[in-house]
């Protein structure tokens, strides 16, 4: 990362407020603030290593529409109370994994917790590790979403969801 003099100078200021503002991490801005003043562009990534990239559109369109899957598979086990439905291996959202996909579960956490969006999975989310599922589901999720492509989810049938959860 390249910064000019006026970048590192309005990023100083701002790194001088919050060392005031905030005395247990002042030490951490003055680092910040000593790299900055000293230009040692080695350490330009401790400025914005907490920031993560940009989550492309279809990635987060993937994980609305999975969401919005569990969402109809929810309400048609309400409706039908169907046991095999309930208690079928994916019969429930799982998440996704905290170690290879933390883009997906951090999105999902963000629907979730901060916007209260899909809040049918709260009753899951203790059950299942704040929805790390501890293992890759992408692809397991991606084959789903191309079953249910054709369906009305919500006017599915439980054969059909049946077989959109063994995909």
């Amino acid at each position: 990362m390249k910064l000019d003099k006026k970048d590192r100078l309005i990023l100083i200021n701002q790194y001088k407020i919050l060392a005031k503002l905030d005395a247990n991490d002042a030490h951490y801005y003055n680092e910040l603030i000593q790299i900055l003043e000293n230009g040692y562009e080695i350490f330009y990534s401790m400025l914005d290593q907490w920031i993560d990239n940009e989550m492309p559109e279809d990635e987060s369109r993937f994980v609305l529409n999975i969401l919005d899957l569990y969402r109809a598979i929810e309400d048609l086990k309400r409706r039908t109370k169907d046991e095999n439905l309930s208690k079928h291996s994916y019969g429930i959202f799982n998440g996704f994994d905290g170690n290879n996909e933390s883009e997906y579960l951090g999105f999902t956490r963000f629907l979730i917790e901060i916007q209260g969006k899909f809040q049918e999975q709260k009753q899951y989310y203790y059950q299942n590790d704040h929805l790390n599922s501890h293992c890759p589901m992408v692809s397991k999720y991606k084959r789903m979403l191309e079953l249910s492509e054709n369906e009305n989810i919500w006017q599915m049938d439980i054969e059909t969801a049946l077989k959109i959860l063994d995909a």
